[in-house]
């Protein structure tokens, strides 16, 4: 059970961590787009309301992607309570360094029990 419970755990750590790329990057590509509308209609000599739905509905969706970050760090926190009561390995502490193997995450997955996995 255990190297089960083990490898559910790296399974939930690469996919957290895909996420939060994945989020990382539309904030980052929402940011990009925000910094351009303004200068495209300054560019284009629009008027201020030319496009401002647009405007509103981009803005907006950003701020969304940034509370989805924030959920994120939430669940990271209920992950944690889960991690302690179960007793299972701790995969990262936050500084970013995988105690996974250089190769990465997927070549780790498939030979588990060499994994130097941290007890809590």
């Amino acid at each position: 059970m255990s190297k089960d419970r083990d490898a559910a755990t790296l399974r939930v750590y690469a996919a957290l961590e895909q996420y939060e790329r994945a989020l990382d990057m539309a904030a980052k590509h929402g940011a990009l787009l925000a910094a351009e509308l303004p200068q495209a209609r300054l560019d284009g000599n629009f008027a201020m309301e030319v496009a401002q739905d647009a405007f509103a509905h981009f803005f907006n969706s950003l701020s969304t992607i940034i509370a989805a970050r924030g959920q994120v760090v939430e669940g990271h926190r209920h992950l944690a309570v889960v991690q302690r009561k179960f007793k299972l390995p701790v995969v990262s502490i936050g500084d970013k360094n995988p105690p996974y193997p250089p190769g990465g995450i997927e070549p780790a997955l498939n030979n588990i029990e060499h994994l130097p996995l941290q007890a809590a």
